[in-house]
């Protein structure tokens, strides 16, 4: 598996996402996003751009705090 496919699978299995919602969340066509997990022996293997690397990143940075964000607020809910 390259690093793309496990990048990519990572992140589709931390955010709970089928493929067709996670190309709909990356704003991408989910022929594109089947590209990306190919392996990269495959003819119709693409590579991701850096700006595609990051912005899944940020992605799942923005999910982490928001799932961050709702402990607290419950935690803080629960104490008063």
């Amino acid at each position: 598996m390259t690093a793309q496919q496990e990048f990519l699978r990572e992140a589709m299995g931390e955010l709970a996402m089928t493929r067709d919602a996670f190309a709909e969340r990356l704003a991408c066509p989910r022929r594109t996003l089947d590209k990306w997990l190919l392996p990269s022996d495959s003819k119709d293997h693409r590579a991701m751009d850096e700006a595609m690397w990051k912005f899944v990143r940020e992605v799942l940075e923005h999910e982490r705090l928001k799932v961050a964000h709702e402990r607290v607020k419950k935690k803080v809910t629960n104490n008063s």
